[in-house]
């Protein structure tokens, strides 16, 4: 009896009053008795390597996090083996509301890493559409050069072939400079044209590129935009942009309506450069 008591304190199970019946003995294959056999109890064993590898990944991210003091970011995430590693059914209510907390600074850092993802989107949207409108301002200006270069070399065919046309030129160029210089109704119109682009320019050119004009009248000042444009002679290619152009609120021009706004405005100021000469 002490014999076995001794054996029950050594593998952790204390030992029982003598008094106490001893178990009863197995038999064996044979026949003899054999001694009980006692199991020893499992040991304790903390967390997986698995289990420890999460933890120390999410005690890094609370770390870095920009929003929480760095003292308790490092109170937070000393305390994950103690708490989030911990088995759920054995938790202590003070741990569950530490987990809680680590909760929220790891949903405040996702919220941040979207806010960051979304931002990121909308920028690479923005510049897909910017280049879209390059690519097509470019293939617009290669077929405008294009034109240009073929009416170009009709001009020159036919200046090269016909004599007559010059000489209707140069007598034109005699006709006019005698009305330039008699002060006769050609200076007038020049001086006509002249006013009215400036007045153009000043109430109804500069209200659209500003956007100070109400949005009922806008249509209506962009074609009168358009005939004052054809009056003039400005390229049809150039004249087909501008609804689109002056149609927007200033902040919501992009770089192809802005160059389309630059182009009319170099346009009407070679035209009054052009009537002041005369």
């Amino acid at each position: 009896l002490a014999q076995s008591a001794a054996r029950q304190t050594r593998v952790g199970i204390p030992a029982m009053a003598p008094a106490m019946k001893r178990p009863a003995a197995r038999m064996s294959r044979i026949g003899a008795a054999q001694e009980p056999v006692l199991k020893k109890p499992a040991a304790a064993s903390g967390p997986s390597g698995h289990v420890k590898n999460l933890c120390s990944q999410i005690a890094g991210a609370i770390r870095a996090s920009p929003e929480y003091p760095d003292e308790v970011k490092h109170m937070l995430a000393n305390t994950l083996i103690g708490t989030l590693a911990e088995p759920k059914e054995k938790r202590h209510a003070i741990q569950d509301s530490v987990i809680d907390m680590v909760r929220q600074v790891m949903e405040s850092l996702k919220a941040a890493a979207q806010s960051k993802l979304d931002e990121a989107e909308t920028k690479l949207e923005t510049t897909f559409k910017e280049n879209e409108e390059r690519h097509k301002s470019v293939e617009l200006a290669a077929a405008t050069l294009e034109e240009r270069i073929k009416t170009a070399d009709a001009a020159k065919s036919e200046h090269a072939k016909s004599t007559s046309a010059r000489v209707a030129a140069k007598e034109a160029l005699a006709l006019a400079e005698q009305e330039q210089a008699t002060g006769n109704a050609s200076l007038a119109v020049a001086e006509e044209n002249k006013k009215r682009l400036e007045t153009s320019m000043e109430t109804i050119y500069g209200p659209l590129k500003s956007g100070e004009v109400p949005a009922a009248e806008v249509q209506d000042g962009i074609k009168q935009i358009e005939k004052l444009g054809k009056d003039l002679g400005f390229d049809m290619s150039l004249l087909q942009t501008v609804p689109a152009a002056f149609a927007k609120a200033p902040s919501d021009r992009g770089n192809f309506d802005l160059l389309v706004l630059s182009q009319i405005e170099a346009e009407f100021e070679k035209c009054l450069a052009t009537f002041t000469d005369e």
